[in-house]
């Protein structure tokens, strides 16, 4: 979509989205994800613990590009694991405004380090909700926890819903 950032995603978001059936909410938010080959190995490594993903991973609106710089990924895999390290060299490879979809910490801490800008799953309900595409927070993340066993605290739950001016679960 013209105007909108190239989106990368990392596996557990789009677990997250595959597994509660909202994959739409990542299409309305971003048009198109593109997933690195490492990604598209987990999500198919995965499937027999989340069956949903294979589906996502024939949506029409992702796209497997892979990174040039093998040198970057293999020294990104030193820290970090071989999806997340491929999502951030792809990142890195880019001239366009980009945004990375990261739960994990590890690769959020190189991230910022990189000064390359992220969300994940929260942040993009987040987002969801604001852009009306989701009326309200708190049954998506009961869906996250229960469904796509999506580890939340419970204080951390409470902490999203007051952001977002939602009562707790």
């Amino acid at each position: 979509m013209a105007g909108q950032p190239l989106v990368i995603s990392n596996t557990t978001p789009m677990i997250n989205f595959a597994e509660i059936g909202r994959m739409d909410v990542l299409q309305q938010l971003f048009g198109e994800i593109v997933i690195p080959p490492a990604v598209a190995d987990e999500l198919h490594e995965k499937r027999d613990f989340f069956p949903a993903v294979t589906g996502a991973m024939e949506l029409p609106f992702i796209r497997n590009v892979a990174p040039k710089d093998r040198s970057l990924v293999s020294t990104l895999t030193l820290e970090l694991h071989l999806g997340e390290a491929e999502c951030l060299a792809l990142a890195m490879e880019q001239t366009t405004d980009l945004l990375l979809l990261l739960d994990e910490l590890g690769a959020r801490r190189v991230a910022r380090h990189r000064k390359l800008n992220f969300t994940g799953t929260v942040g993009c309900l987040n987002l969801a909700k604001t852009q009306d595409f989701i009326p309200a927070i708190a049954p998506v993340l009961h869906d996250l926890r229960t469904k796509a066993r999506f580890w939340l605290s419970d204080q951390v739950v409470e902490a999203i819903l007051q952001q977002a001016g939602e009562k707790t679960l």
